[in-house]
């Protein structure tokens, strides 16, 4: 009996410590920290297939974000081309960041208040990130030294991250080019969706001198073909201060589409006038780009930028119908006085719906204003009724 109670002893025994060991390794993988992935993502919109990703390997920067207060908010001013996600075991969540530095939880309407010094390596992280992906703001007079006539360079659509190669035949206030052979055009083509466009978009210039930023449009004219490169005629690239063929000034959405590829779209937008907001307005909503209507919408009220927001899905098409000349006029007469710190603009524009055969005339009458003379141009409220007017 003896040695059969000391042998149930040594069974209880060895049961009690397999318990212990057994807890102490299921407390240990419970407790165990699920180590966090950070990246910063760079889109020029939303919308676009190309990026550019940083992965960032800082338990500092990801412990600020997971204990930083959250603070109600709608809307603040923040970076649109900028993701910030921070990965914890399966699960995923992405923030916008703001230009604070801090970041902005659009599902729960939320900013998280980083630590100043955390703030300040999200925005240089992003800042280097920017400068890798967008093209150098360069003036035509100095792209044109680059460029040169007869010259062969890769043309990128910043949207698509689809590359062909041109060659610069002529122009002298912006670059015709043509595609290089048939595969260029092909590819060139599927960037406008299998159908030639004068629709702007830009792209990233890349030669021997580095990455810059321009605009193109994807409708073949003119002459001076390359035989067998499938391209009837040529198309045009503008870069900063560029301008057509008829005219002296530069095209404002070209221009716009500059600063985009350059990732400066809100500098453009902070010098630009009400008539170039007004019509850079209406172009947001032509691209179906909700990133870009936000930034021209700055000031606007939420509930109208709301509307736009869901009215610009709806649209085929949306383009304005007034001759250049007549808004060169309206410009030169708004520009006269420059100590305005208010104004409205109106513009006739033709609308599409989706499943409509026919398009509709109406005008859209927005409403500017300013602090000072030199504070940028804010729309105060956009406003629009169908209309009569006859082409």
């Amino acid at each position: 009996m003896k040695r059969l109670g000391r042998g149930m002893t040594a069974v209880l025994a060895v049961a009690v410590t397999c318990m212990l060991l057994e807890h102490r390794f299921t407390v240990y993988a419970a407790e165990k920290p699920q180590k966090s992935k950070m990246t910063i993502t760079v889109r020029s919109s939303r919308n676009a297939t190309s990026f550019s990703r940083l992965e960032i390997d800082s338990p500092n920067i990801a412990k600020a974000l997971i204990h930083a207060k959250k603070e109600n908010d709608y809307y603040p001013p923040y970076l649109t081309d900028i993701d910030v996600a921070l990965l914890q075991g399966e699960h995923e969540q992405h923030y916008r960041l703001e230009r604070s530095g801090n970041l902005w939880d659009e599902p729960a309407m939320t900013s998280l208040l980083l630590p100043a010094a955390v703030a300040g390596r999200l925005l240089s992280y992003a800042e280097g990130l920017r400068h890798t992906h967008y093209g150098k703001l360069t003036r035509w007079d100095e792209a044109r030294n680059i460029i040169t006539r007869k010259s062969i360079f890769s043309v990128t659509d910043l949207e698509s991250g689809l590359t062909f190669k041109v060659q610069r035949r002529a122009g002298s206030a912006h670059a015709d080019v043509q595609p290089l052979t048939k595969e260029d055009s092909k590819i060139m083509k599927s960037i406008y969706n299998g159908r030639w466009s004068w629709k702007r978009k830009a792209i990233v210039v890349q030669s021997g001198h580095g990455r810059l930023a321009a605009s193109m449009n994807g409708m073949p004219h003119g002459g001076d073909g390359i035989p067998g490169n499938g391209f009837s005629g040529h198309f045009c690239i503008h870069f900063l201060g560029s301008t057509t063929h008829r005219s002296d000034v530069p095209d404002p959405v070209h221009q716009m589409m500059v600063y985009k590829a350059s990732g400066n779209l809100r500098a453009y937008f902070d010098s630009a006038a009400p008539e170039v907001l007004a019509e850079s307005f209406i172009e947001a909503m032509y691209q179906q780009d909700p990133d870009m209507l936000r930034q021209v919408s700055e000031g606007a009220p939420r509930e109208k930028l709301a509307y736009f927001l869901q009215e610009m899905e709806s649209l085929k098409s949306i383009r304005i119908h007034v001759q250049r000349t007549k808004l060169k006029a309206k410009k030169a007469k708004h520009l006269a006085s420059e100590e305005r710190l208010s104004a409205e603009i109106k513009l006739p524009v033709f609308i599409q719906k989706k499943g409509k055969p026919f398009e509709r005339s109406s005008v859209y009458s927005f409403f500017f204003r300013r602090e000072f003379p030199q504070s940028p141009w804010r729309i105060e409220d956009v406003q629009f009724r169908y209309s009569s007017f006859k082409p």
